[in-house]
This record gives structure tokens, C-alpha cells and sequence, in this order.
């Protein structure tokens, strides 16, 4: 136990405990030694005792900060806008579908006068409003769709560095900005044509123009962040723009009035209630007109979100998949009520589990393990450093988006909206004076930094790679091929509406059905004259993957295009249109095309080509088989049986010199196989050279059943004089009831 001071020194040490923590002198903590070791150190003249600095003093905020915060923006947004005008030449078929079969087509109406309320039942109009105005000007809708994702991530982009650095200090904003540019899901929605990037603008503009204004000297004197009216009713319109965008941006309001009534923006107690009726005057003033318009003219708002909370409560869990959950249970749930009244325990324990399933998901695949972790210290050390304040009313709102997100299915897209309180913490755990380790004007801990961005920025680059490789690019050629034959009217039944829009056709939702006859039906009744069958469709009704096959000759579908890079054929329906065709009837030939339709989908997918390579060398079709062995023996050039069967396939093309070649492949990865034996003799056989055929089959006559291999070692045996393994094969095909 430690001894009491004394008393004279009571007062001293009560001064000295009031010093913050990351001011304090450190001392070395080494090892210990006697007293009489450290009488000699006690001689020597000026020897400085090595003290380790723990922590740091706060950083200064030089204008290089500042400007390497823009030039990051900057940055950013050229990277995004080369994406875009590069090889994002159309939109995925998951998050961007949207923009094909709703958005698009929304904004086109709006060029046309046409605004239609009940179309917004999941989004706010905004989006299309201002894909429509933008339209004006750039008429191709996909391009000004790219144009306000790129400028609208890169306007929140600025937002949040802003904000940060006048709440948390420049190195802060510079930190954030950084760590935001480099995330993989940031990177992608600056170029995707969704909701999410004008969503996240607007929010993150309404949150600077509330929470970040720059310092103002007051009438006494003293200094103030608290926002102008100006700024507040900005802010306020602002938030209801982004609500008209993304419904639960609503939480936007509630942030804001909490946030001003409790003075966290820094406004005096008797400008609080003013301030508040401000920033709520100016959210209702352009949503109240909004929904008051909707209701007179489509009734009541009918949102269909509450589907995604019957989703993840009642469907998801059981592996149900979307499709499924829309045809069988989507009636089940016309409102939030029913979503509750089903099973109240079941959809509050869901609840819960994603609070801490979302954070969970959040680290691990929106920001990435390391980004994560530190962000946690850095709001260990808001904390301890009393930072936390200054971040409060952000740490409100983002907990708010949070909560919204929590009754759905996790998605990173959805997630972006609270990714800049991950990289805001993160940031601060590196701007921090705490844990500095100072040493010669440098803070060491910033050598961790590259262990935090370096794993972002692969993933990011290999994550946008797999993206834009994985773009369903044959909508085009396959909308190129098909419009000489198309006519004014069409329709076009397809799961996915990128193939409709770029052909000039309407899309009809290709329905879930176990039968051909089914999906002919559903053509009669929208009158559809166009089948678009693709790898997306292949995925999600599988029971029909062999339409991929253009060989499968179905009765009343004609090819009239066809893609070979990502699959895709498009049929035009005629007469006979829901027969099953003859082969369903033979097992193999059914197997056969539906391992066609499954190596045109997967480039990896070894098993499919293995079938067909052995189906097509029965067949007798030797180029096909080799077709398929050269794409096996790509993906696995040591794959021993691929190797056999592509020697015995080109002596069957009559070519020893290829056999030769794979043999010997075969030799070195896995040598004195019996049957690569058999094959070498008979590539000696070909060549004439009896007998180097006939002593290369000696040792293995009998490792072979194969008529024709035993035949022909038999002459081999018989003109060299080899009458013991002669007699040996005679004997085996009299066995084999193939010689009398």
C-alpha cells in the first residue's frame, strides 16, 4: 500500500492530479538493480535517463491537412468517373436491376408529364426527379445516372471530411476522408446507378449543414459552432429531400430536434425552441405537400416495407429465397401490423439478434476486421479524451440509421449510411494524442495506419474488379442481334429488365413455374412474342438452365441471338411453345444439356466438362471432346485422368504426336501409370514402329478389356515373335468370348 503524502505537499499533488493524462512527464519503466550498481551511474556526469513517451500533445492544424483532404475528393472523384465512363458499360443484375425494370422507366414518364405516387411505395420520388432533370440534358438515362452517383458520393464525401475536421480537427477529417475513399462499398456506389449515392449525399448534406458549421466569435467574445437559421432551415430541407429519397432518412428529424433541444449544437438555451421549429418547419414544408398530394391521389400511402421485415423474420431464416417469399407469402402481409400480430416474440427476438448480428456483419464485410478494431479504439479514446461530445449529435443519428436497418436482412448497401461513424472513430484512434508514442516530432503509432488500408485497398480493388466482370455486358450484344426482328409493341418476358431496355422492349416478369406449359401460358396472357434466357435466369430457375443450350431444340422457341461470354439466348415464341421436348424423356441426353448449360455459366466448373468431354468422345465427336479437355486441363493442368482421356481422345483424331504430348505431361506429375502405357503403345503402333509397341504393351496386356487394344497387341506380339504375350492376349479375348 501506497504511504499518504505529507502534508506540505497535499496541495501540490491535488494541482498535479488536475494535469490530463497525455500531458504528463513518463517515466522508463526497466529493470531492476541494486543500489550499489547505481552508485557509479549516480557519478557520472550528465548521463539522460531514456524515457519512453506514451503520449503525444494534439496535433497542429497545418493547412496541408486541409489541402489533402480536398485533394483525396478530388481524387476520388476522378476514380469513380473513369469507372463510369469506362468499363461500367451497364448495370449489374442485383442492386442496379432497379434502375432497368423501376427507375429508369420512372424517370422516362417524368420527361413525359406523367408522375404517378403510387409507384413509390419502397422509394421516395426524388431520385427520378432528379434522374429526369439531369435527363435533359444527357439523354441517355443509364450515363446521367452514373453522372449523379459520381457526383453525389463525392459531395458526401466532402460533407463527412468537413464535418470531421471542424468537429474533430483536420488530421481527423483527412483520416475519415481517406478511410471512406478506400472502402470497396463507398468505391462501388459512386458509379452505381442506385438510390444509395444521392441518399447518402443528402444525408450527409444535412448533417454538415446542422452539426458542421465553422467556429463563430460571439458578441462576448467567446467562440460558437451553433448553426445560423440559415443553415438550420438548409438543413431541415435538406433532411426531407433525403427522406424523399430513402424512407428511413426520416430518422433525420428526430436527430435533429434532440440534438438542438439539448444545445448540442452549441445554440443558447432561449434560441433553442426557435431553432428547432426552424429545422422542423423546413422538413415538413416540401413533405407535407408531398404526402397530402399522394393521398389525393392514390389514396392512402400504401408502403410495401414492411415485407422486409416479414422477409427476414419469416422467410429467410428457413432458406426461403426472395422469389418464393413474393409468389407464396407476400399476400400473407398487407401491413406492419400483420408482419407484428403473426408472432410478436418471434419478431422481436429477430430484432434483437440483429443488433448484434448487423454489427457483427458490419465489421466483417462493410468495413473490413482491421478498420473495425481500431474504430473501437478510437471510441475508446473519444471517450477518455472527452472528444465525445463534440461528436454526440453524429453518433445520434448514425445510432438512428442503425436501428432502422436492423428489423431487415443485413446488406452493405444499406449499411453505408452509418460506414462514416466507422471511419470517423477509426480516423480519431490515429489523430488521437493518446498512445502518440513520440519520438523526434514523429508519432510512431502511425505506423500501423498501412495495416489498415493496405487489406482495404486490396479488397477494393479486387472487389470492383469481380463487380465489373461480372456485368451482364451480353445484354447488349444480345439486344444488338435481336432488333432487326423486333417490332413496335413487343414484349419480352425475362427475369432481369436490362436485356428489355436496351432492346426496345417491354418487360414481363418471367413468373416461378415447374412446367413449360406454365411460362406458355403466362406468354398468352401479357402477349409476349420474346423469351430472354440468361445465367441470371439460370440461377434463380434452375429447373429450366438447359434453355441456355441452343441445341436443346425446344418446340415453339427460335434462336435469334446468342451470347457466348456470359450466356444469354434470346427465343422468339411461336406456335408449340410449352411442348416439352423428346429428350426429356432419355436420361443422358437430359444430363448432356444441362451440363452444357452449366459450363457456359461457370467457367470453373470442372465436373460439367468432364461429362461432356467423355459423352462427346463416345459420340464420336473427338473436337467437341477436346474442346471440353482443354478447358479442364486450364484449370487444372496436373489433373492426371484429363490428361489420359485427351491423349486417348487425339489418338482417335489420329494424331500420335498430340498423344505423345499429353503423355508426357502425364509422365511428370504422375508417372508408370498402366493405362498411359496402353496409350503409348498404341501412339508406337500409329507410327509404325512395331516393335517399340509391342515392348512398351508388354508389361501391361493384361491391364486392359478394351476388343480392339488387345487385337491390335496381338498383331504387334505376332510380328515381333513375341509368341508367350501373344498367347496371353488370345487367351483374354477367348475369355472375353472375342476370339473362337
Amino acid at each position: 500500500m501506497r504511504a499518504a503524502p505529507h502534508a506540505p505537499h497535499q496541495r501540490a499533488l491535488r494541482g498535479f492530479a488536475r494535469i490530463p493524462a497525455h500531458a504528463l512527464p513518463t517515466v522508463s519503466a526497466g529493470p531492476r538493480v541494486s543500489r550499489a550498481a547505481r552508485r557509479p551511474a549516480a557519478r557520472a556526469v550528465s548521463a539522460p535517463a531514456v524515457r519512453i513517451q506514451w503520449h503525444g500533445t494534439p496535433p497542429s492544424a497545418w493547412p496541408v491537412l486541409t489541402w489533402a483532404t480536398w485533394g483525396m475528393v478530388a481524387l476520388f472523384a476522378v476514380a469513380v468517373l473513369a469507372v463510369a465512363f469506362g468499363p461500367h458499360v451497364v448495370g449489374d443484375v442485383f442492386t442496379e436491376t432497379d434502375f432497368y425494370g423501376s427507375y429508369g422507366p420512372g424517370a422516362r414518364a417524368l420527361l413525359h408529364g406523367h408522375l404517378d405516387p403510387a409507384r413509390y411505395a419502397v422509394v421516395g420520388p426524388l431520385f427520378e426527379m432528379l434522374l429526369a432533370v439531369i435527363g435533359i440534358v444527357v439523354p441517355d438515362l443509364f450515363t446521367a445516372a452514373e453522372l449523379l452517383a459520381a457526383v453525389s458520393m463525392t459531395v458526401a464525401l466532402a460533407c463527412w471530411g468537413s464535418l470531421a475536421t471542424r468537429r474533430m480537427g483536420a488530421a481527423t477529417g483527412l483520416l475519415t476522408v481517406v478511410f471512406l475513399a478506400t472502402n470497396a462499398q463507398f468505391f462501388r456506389y459512386g458509379w452505381s446507378v442506385t438510390t444509395d449515392a444521392p441518399a447518402l449525399a443528402l444525408q450527409a448534406a444535412s448533417l454538415w449543414a446542422l452539426f458542421g458549421a465553422a467556429n463563430r466569435t460571439r458578441e462576448d467574445g467567446s467562440k460558437s459552432h451553433a448553426p445560423s437559421e440559415r443553415r438550420l432551415a438548409a438543413a431541415g430541407l435538406l433532411a426531407a429531400a433525403a427522406f424523399l429519397t430513402r424512407y428511413n432518412s426520416i430518422v433525420l428529424l428526430p436527430a435533429g430536434l434532440v440534438a438542438v433541444g439539448l444545445g448540442w449544437t452549441g445554440a443558447p438555451r432561449e434560441q433553442r425552441l426557435r431553432q428547432a421549429l426552424v429545422f422542423g418547419g423546413a422538413f415538413l414544408l416540401p413533405v407535407v405537400p408531398w404526402l397530402a398530394w399522394s393521398i389525393s391521389q392514390a389514396g392512402p400511402q400504401q408502403t410495401k416495407l414492411q415485407h422486409n421485415i416479414a422477409y427476414e423474420v419469416f422467410a429467410r431464416p428457413k432458406g426461403i429465397v426472395w422469389d418464393i417469399y413474393a409468389r407464396d407469402y407476400e399476400s400473407q402481409f398487407p401491413t406492419l401490423w400483420s408482419v407484428i400480430s403473426r408472432d410478436p416474440v418471434a419478431v422481436a427476438s429477430r430484432l434483437a439478434f440483429n443488433v448484434f448480428d448487423h454489427l457483427r456483419l458490419d465489421a466483417r464485410v462493410l468495413t473490413g476486421w482491421p478498420l473495425a478494431l481500431v474504430a473501437a479504439v478510437g471510441l475508446v479514446f473519444a471517450w477518455r479524451d472527452r472528444t465525445m461530445v463534440a461528436i454526440r449529435p453524429v453518433l445520434l443519428a448514425m445510432g438512428l440509421l442503425f436501428c432502422t436497418l436492423v428489423p431487415v436482412f443485413h446488406s452493405e448497401r444499406y449499411s453505408l449510411a452509418v460506414l462514416p461513424m466507422w471511419a470517423i472513430l477509426a480516423a480519431y484512434a490515429f489523430a488521437s494524442p493518446r498512445f502518440a508514442l513520440p519520438l523526434a516530432g514523429v508519432w510512431w503509432k502511425l505506423l500501423l495506419l498501412p495495416a489498415v488500408l493496405l487489406p482495404t485497398l486490396a479488397y477494393t480493388r479486387a472487389f470492383a474488379a469481380r463487380t465489373l466482370d461480372q456485368l451482364p455486358v451480353e445484354v447488349l450484344e444480345a439486344a444488338r442481334q435481336v432488333k432487326p426482328y423486333v417490332k413496335p409493341g413487343d414484349k419480352v418476358m425475362a427475369r432481369k429488365s436490362h436485356f428489355g431496355w436496351y432492346a426496345g422492349l417491354e418487360t414481363a416478369v418471367l413468373p416461378l413455374a415447374d412446367t413449360l406449359s406454365q411460362w406458355s401460358d403466362a406468354a398468352k396472357r401479357v402477349h409476349a412474342r420474346w423469351l430472354y434466357f440468361s445465367w441470371p435466369e439460370a440461377q434463380m430457375r434452375p429447373r429450366f438452365e438447359w434453355l441456355l443450350d441452343t441445341t436443346s431444340a425446344t418446340p415453339g422457341l427460335t434462336v435469334r441471338a446468342a451470347t457466348r461470354h456470359w450466356p444469354a439466348v434470346v427465343y422468339e415464341v411461336g406456335e408449340g411453345f410449352g411442348t416439352e421436348p423428346a429428350w426429356m424423356g432419355n436420361d443422358t441426353l437430359s444430363a448432356v444439356h444441362r451440363a452444357r448449360a452449366r459450363a457456359l455459366c461457370d467457367d470453373h466448373a470442372r465436373e460439367p466438362r468432364a461429362f461432356l468431354a467423355m459423352y462427346e468422345m463416345a459420340e464420336g465427336n473427338r473436337a467437341a471432346a477436346q474442346g471440353y479437355l482443354d478447358q479442364l486441363l486450364s484449370l487444372n493442368p496436373a489433373d492426371a485422368e484429363a490428361l489420359l482421356m485427351a491423349a486417348d481422345n487425339r489418338l482417335g483424331m489420329q494424331d500420335p504426336t498430340g498423344a505423345q504430348e499429353y503423355l508426357d505431361r502425364l509422365e511428370r506429375v504422375h508417372p508408370g501409370t498402366a493405362e498411359a502405357q496402353v496409350i503409348r503403345g498404341w501412339v508406337a503402333a500409329m507410327r509404325g514402329d512395331e516393335a517399340a509397341a509391342a515392348r512398351v504393351w508388354a508389361p501391361v496386356s493384361q491391364a486392359t478389356d478394351d476388343p480392339n487394344t488387345l487385337r491390335r497387341m496381338a498383331v504387334a506380339f505376332a510380328r515381333t515373335g513375341n509368341t508367350a504375350k501373344l498367347e496371353e492376349v488370345r487367351l483374354k479375348l477367348q475369355q472375353m468370348g472375342m476370339l473362337r
